[in-house]
C-alpha cells in the first residue's frame, strides 16, 4: 500500500507538472496585446510575460518583465505591437547622417504625411523642384525653420515653401525614400532620383517599399493638416428634446487615394469611403459617428496638428465633450454649441486648399 501510495503520488506530480506547464503555454498564447500605442487612455496589457502599460500619451509602451512561477518559456514570442513597428517604422537614419542637426523622427513623419497630402514632388525638364502651398503662412515659416532650407515666398491670399537646389532636394529624397505611403507620390519621387542621378553623376536608389498609415506614428496628421476637415452639423430632426441633432464629423480627401483612405477606415474601425461626385477620382473618408470619433480624437490628443486645424480641433473636442455630458440636451447648451460651429466652420475656411504648384 505504501509503495502503491508513492507511486501514485509520483504520477500525479508529473500530470500536474505536464498540465501546469501547458496551462501556461495557453496563458502565453491567449494573453496577446491588443492595446495601441499613443492613445488617451490606461490600458494594460500582458502579453505572456510582458506588462505593458500605454498610460502616457504619444509616447513609448512603458514595459516592466515580469515572471511567472514555472514558466520561462519566451521563445517566439511576438506582440502585435512589434508586428506593427515592423511594417511601419520609418527609416530616416541616411537623413540624420548627412543633415547639420538631428530633426526628431515624429516631426519628419508629420512632414511626409503633410507632404503627401498637399505637397508638389516636381520634374520640369530634368530638374527637381519642391512645392507646399497653403494659405497659412505660418506652418510654411515653420517648416522652413524646422528643415534650415527651402524659401518661403508671399502671393495673392496664399504662401508657397520652395526648394530648388539639388543639394536640399537630396536631403528631402533622403527623408521621403523608402518612407512614403501613396504609390504615386513614391513614383514622383523616382523621378526626382532619376533626375538628381543623370544631373549629379549619383548612383541614388528608390526604394520600392510603400509604407502603411498607423495609429501610433505622426503620418496621420500631416496628412490631415493638409487635407483634413473637422465639421459640425446642426440639423432639424423630429423626435428630439431640442428639435435638432449634433452630428460631428471628421473628414479626409484625397486624389488616387482609396486604398489609403480605406486602411484609414480599417484603423479607426469606423466610417464610410466614397468617391466624390464631380471630381477627378478624388475619395473621402467620412467618420461621422459619435462612437467612431473616439479613437479620432484620442489619436490627434496624441499626435496634435501644427496647422489652424489644430484650432478647429480644439473647439470640435469641446462640442464633442459636450455631446458626450448631454449638454447638448438643453437650450443653453445647444446655443453654446452653435456659437462654437460658427468658429470651426471660420477656421476650416482658412485653412482652405488653395493656388497650385506651378511656378
Amino acid at each position: 500500500m505504501f509503495s502503491i501510495g508513492i507511486l501514485g503520488f509520483l504520477v500525479w506530480s508529473l500530470i500536474f507538472e505536464f498540465y501546469q506547464f501547458n496551462f501556461s503555454e495557453l496563458i502565453g498564447l491567449v494573453a496577446l496585446p491588443h492595446c495601441e500605442v499613443g492613445v488617451i487612455n490606461l490600458a494594460i496589457c500582458w502579453n505572456s510575460l510582458v506588462l505593458t502599460s500605454t498610460l502616457a500619451i504619444g509616447s513609448k509602451n512603458l514595459v516592466s518583465y515580469t515572471q511567472s512561477a514555472g514558466n520561462l518559456y519566451t521563445k517566439g514570442l511576438r506582440s502585435s505591437s512589434e508586428t506593427t513597428r515592423e511594417t511601419s517604422l520609418r527609416n530616416f537614419e541616411t537623413f540624420n547622417k548627412h543633415n547639420k542637426y538631428l530633426i526628431s523622427n515624429e516631426w519628419l513623419t508629420w512632414f511626409i504625411g503633410f507632404t503627401e497630402g498637399d505637397g508638389a514632388i516636381l520634374t520640369t525638364k530634368g530638374k527637381a523642384r519642391f512645392v507646399l502651398t497653403q494659405k497659412e503662412g505660418v506652418i510654411l515659416y515653420h517648416v522652413q525653420e524646422v528643415l534650415g532650407f527651402g524659401t518661403v515666398r508671399q502671393f495673392d491670399g496664399y504662401y508657397r515653401f520652395i526648394v530648388t537646389d539639388p543639394q536640399n532636394i537630396l536631403l528631402l529624397i533622403y527623408i521621403f525614400n523608402g518612407n512614403l505611403v501613396l504609390s504615386h507620390r513614391k513614383k514622383q519621387l523616382g523621378d526626382w532620383v532619376n533626375a538628381l542621378n543623370k544631373s549629379r553623376n549619383l548612383e541614388l536608389a528608390l526604394d520600392p517599399k510603400l509604407m502603411k498609415p498607423n495609429l501610433s506614428d505622426a503620418w496621420l496628421s500631416g496628412f490631415t493638416d493638409a487635407e483634413g476637415c473637422f465639421n459640425v452639423q446642426i440639423q432639424p430632426r423630429l423626435n428630439t428634446v431640442t428639435g435638432y441633432r449634433i452630428s460631428l464629423r471628421f473628414l479626409l480627401d484625397q486624389k488616387n487615394a482609396e486604398s489609403t483612405l480605406l486602411h484609414v477606415r480599417e484603423l479607426f474601425k469606423f466610417g464610410q469611403v466614397n468617391l466624390r461626385g464631380e471630381t477627378n477620382e478624388v475619395y473621402r473618408y467620412n467618420n461621422n459617428t459619435f462612437k467612431g470619433l473616439f479613437p479620432v480624437r484620442d489619436y490627434f490628443l496624441a499626435f496634435s496638428l501644427k496647422t489652424k486645424k489644430a484650432e478647429s480641433f480644439k473647439h470640435w473636442i469641446e462640442i464633442f465633450t459636450m455631446v458626450l455630458n448631454k449638454e447638448h440636451l438643453g437650450e443653453e447648451g445647444l446655443e453654446k454649441i452653435r456659437a462654437i460651429a460658427k468658429i470651426i466652420n471660420i477656421k476650416n475656411s482658412l485653412s482652405g486648399k488653395t493656388g497650385s504648384a506651378k511656378p
